[in-house]
């Protein structure tokens, strides 16, 4: 694997042989693959997503359009492919709209997370925990998502067979130590509901709430956490509570009202990644066992589930069609092991490719969750439906999607308005008191 793939880089490393004294700098690759380098590295920005790019150029007010516009003009200009699909990313989070082509303003909800130093998801993240009453659970939430590594140290409960004539071997304390962390993990896995991202906000939060020093690291001994990821994840979240300090989303009693509620809690990370990362939940015809008392349906099998994303041709804005990509739960996600899901769609954070499309992170999603935050809502009031973003159907009357989108309109008003006015609380208001009962209930009431 080469560290270097430019002239460049392989240069600089002859400094290393003569640093101290003459040396001599071997390069252990073919003469046909060297000379195929290019002279340079390829610009970050040419390299990078350009979602945040995009999100601040707009919000500096400086012109951005397929022709003569500001990233154009740059020494090493991005592709536009790069752009559009920054663009397009944007436009589904609800941070951009498009006036014609290749013109974008970016919409209340974008103007607010442009002032937020993180990606645009971990940005949507912050904003609407704060307004919707679990600031705290939220910061906790994106910062854990921010750091790039879990804090989860890997346990291996694998055993290795030991022959002995007096019978089984039995468990060294090592083994006991490691049982009981993943009872430990399960049990409040099973208390924020069916989130790796909840999960990750409820360890913090309570590895925070602890003393310094001993109780801290005996909890992190308890729950098999890396402390130093940990104290990591500490640093990012300082610095997002700043940032939305910055921008008027202060620490209060009602910004933190619902800290408690893992339903609310699942709901924001949800709002914060559809509809860009959803994931659909095929699971095989239902099963039923005969029983005393009638036929019973059998539980669910984790091994049973298929997990399939949208692949990136299905995604611009003008193409009707969605091609699917089946994709797969990493072993080191909490919801590896589950077999049922109350909601046939999730959301994802990191999906990594290596012998199979691998996704690290997923939460599952609640239905009001997706109406109102998961993207563009069409209404096919003859079939009771509700499709989100050209893809994720539920079953809804029209006169849910008409709230819906009255919801979603008030929503920005109040965004315009916390603009004007930094001071402004939105969680205080009748709207967002609406909004949280419906995620709460499903609909149904209290």
């Amino acid at each position: 694997m080469l560290t270097f793939l430019h002239h460049v880089g392989l240069k600089q490393r002859r400094g290393r042989a003569g640093r101290v004294r003459e040396g001599t700098c071997y390069k252990l690759i073919s003469k046909a693959t060297m000379n195929k380098l290019r002279d340079h590295g390829e610009p970050e920005i040419r390299r990078s997503a350009l979602d945040q790019t995009l999100l601040s150029i707009l919000f500096l007010g400086m012109e951005c359009r397929p022709k003569g516009g500001f990233m154009e003009s740059l020494l090493d200009p991005p592709d536009q492919s790069s752009i559009e699909a920054a663009a397009f990313s944007l436009q589904s989070l609800g941070a951009l709209e498009v006036n014609s082509p290749g013109s974008y303003a970016l919409t209340p909800l974008g103007v607010h997370l442009a002032g937020i130093p993180a990606p645009p998801v971990v940005g949507k993240i912050l904003i609407l925990g704060s307004i919707m009453g679990c600031r705290d659970a939220a910061i906790a939430m994106a910062a854990a998502m921010s750091a790039g590594r879990s804090p989860f140290l890997r346990v291996d409960t694998r055993r290795k067979p030991k022959r002995h004539d007096n019978g089984n071997e039995p468990e060294s304390i090592e083994e006991i130590k490691q049982k009981r962390i993943l009872e430990e993990r399960k049990a409040l896995f099973q208390s924020v509901g069916n989130s790796d991202h909840a999960l990750l906000a409820a360890v913090y939060m309570k590895w925070e709430s602890l003393p310094k020093g001993g109780p801290r690291e005996q909890f992190c001994d308890t729950m098999g956490l890396a402390f130093n990821g940990m104290r990591d994840i500490a640093q990012l979240a300082q610095q997002l509570d700043s940032a939305l300090q910055g921008i008027g989303y202060r620490s209060s009693s009602g910004a933190n009202r619902n800290n408690g509620s893992w339903r609310i809690i699942r709901a924001v990370a949800v709002a914060g990644m559809a509809p860009g990362q959803l994931v659909k939940v095929v699971r095989p015809a239902a099963a039923y066992l005969e029983t005393a008392e009638g036929a019973k349906e059998k539980d669910g099998n984790a091994r049973e589930l298929k997990f399939f994303v949208r692949t990136d041709a299905a995604e611009t804005p003008t193409d009707p069609k969605t091609n699917e990509e089946r994709v797969f739960i990493h072993p080191s996600s909490a919801n590896f092991s589950t077999g049922s899901f109350s909601c046939p769609w999730l959301v994802f954070f990191s999906l990594v490719r290596t012998s199979k499309p691998f996704l690290r992170d997923v939460t599952e999603c609640n239905s009001y969750a997706l109406l109102l935050f998961g993207g563009p809502i069409e209404v096919q009031a003859s079939k009771d439906i509700v499709v989100v973003d050209r893809w994720c159907q539920l079953g809804a009357h029209a006169r849910i999607g008409s709230l819906m989108g009255g919801l979603r309109k008030r929503l920005d008003e109040m965004l315009i308005q916390k603009i004007i006015d930094p001071s402004y609380d939105i969680s205080n208001s009748k709207e967002m008191s609406i909004i949280i009962r419906l995620i709460m209930t499903d609909g149904l009431g209290s």
